[in-house]
């Protein structure tokens, strides 16, 4: 192959890799027609020829396999340096410093299989790195679940083993192609573990931040600042969240028939259930008298809707006990705020998000209460 015949190969695969298209799919095709070229050559009977047209291919495919991983560096590299400033942009980091560390921690990866340099390696050992260490002590106070803490734990290990793997491909002359599968593999668990803590971040917010006397719930006037993290989060992540509304259908009713201590009764009553429903990952607000928000990290629509409508359902079956049993229900918005729908986080986008999901909560109520919309 000649050198004009090399270039128009080479743009070739830029083209195939700037425009997405899976390198597995390439291998295989080129995979197929090594195959066949090496078929004709064992026909000829010449080893020489054999072994001239594997170190053919095996060149071509090493030169290929580096153009998709020059390719997905220069991406990773950039798309790692936004999840940066999205958490550098919090001004409470919490336990998301830990997912800051580690995005520091991908970059010097990032770094090292560009230089092809073992010594530019992060890290690798995972109870050394800053979150290792933290989910190793503090870590175990903070998770009840010792299955969830297993959970974590193996998948942070899963994630510095990969890079252990890449230590002794740097060396190799022809290691583009496994460098590129586990690059891809350690994004990957990179994201996973960023929206792990950041739902450990979450239950930090509900142990810290202050309460609403009645139903121990957040403070309405944190919820700005919540969604103001959770959207930054998002983008880091990539992961959507979903904002749930609901308020007690026919509360001032219950309020003048019963007297406002059953009123109160009646809230924390279902401040219960839903701490009994919710995961304790996601953020609980007293709204308003006897309006409720719910911040649900990484959780679509329809994921949303599915936990509005549980929680529905268990507030319609568990009525006030009391000399009268009291029947309660509730109307729900949903609405899911995907990373993808905006670029910049400010104030306006927040009171958009809370307008959106107050909207919801009303066609409720339009279409007979007791329902999610």
């Amino acid at each position: 192959m000649n050198d004009a015949e090399n270039s128009d190969c080479h743009k070739i695969i830029e083209h195939l890799a700037n425009t997405n298209t899976p390198f597995m799919l390439f291998a295989h095709q080129f995979g197929v027609l090594r195959n066949l070229v090496l078929k004709e050559a064992l026909a000829e009977r010449d080893i020489d020829v054999v072994e001239q047209v594997m170190n053919l291919f095996g060149t071509m495919e090493e030169e290929f396999a580096a153009i998709y991983l020059k390719i997905f560096l220069n991406r990773l590299g950039t798309r790692n340096h936004v999840r940066l400033g999205h958490i550098r942009a919090l001004h409470d980091q919490s336990l998301l410093s830990y997912f800051e560390s580690h995005l520091v921690w991908m970059e010097r990866l990032i770094e090292a299989v560009r230089l092809r340099r073992q010594d530019v390696l992060p890290e690798l050992d995972p109870t050394r790195c800053q979150f290792g260490q933290w989910l190793n002590s503090e870590g175990l106070q903070l998770i009840r679940d010792r299955s969830h803490v297993k959970q974590i734990q193996l998948q942070h290990e899963t994630m510095h083993h990969v890079v252990a793997e890449m230590q002794d491909l740097l060396l190799l002359p022809q290691a583009s192609s496994p460098l590129y599968a586990l690059l891809r593999k350690a994004e990957i668990y990179s994201l996973e573990l960023g929206n792990e803590i950041s739902l450990l971040n979450n239950v930090v917010i509900m142990n810290v931040y202050s309460k609403d006397a009645l139903t121990g719930f957040l403070s309405r006037r944190f919820l700005d600042r919540v969604l103001f993290g959770q959207m930054e989060v998002a983008k880091a992540t990539e992961m959507p969240f979903s904002v749930i509304m609901f308020d007690l259908d026919h509360f001032k009713v219950l309020n003048d028939t019963y007297g406002h201590l059953a009123g109160d009764k009646a809230l924390v009553h279902v401040a219960n259930l839903v701490r009994e429903t919710l995961r304790q990952s996601d953020l609980v607000f007293r709204y308003g008298g006897e309006e409720f928000m719910l911040v649900c990290p990484s959780t679509n629509l329809l994921q949303a809707r599915l936990l509005a409508e549980k929680l529905r359902e268990k507030i319609a079956a568990s009525p006030l006990q009391g000399e009268i049993p009291i029947a309660l229900s509730a109307s729900f918005g949903v609405s899911e705020v995907s990373p993808d729908s905006y670029q910049v986080v400010d104030s306006r986008l927040i009171e958009e998000i809370i307008s959106t999901c107050d909207g919801h909560l009303y066609a409720a109520k339009r279409n007979g209460r007791n329902c999610v919309a």
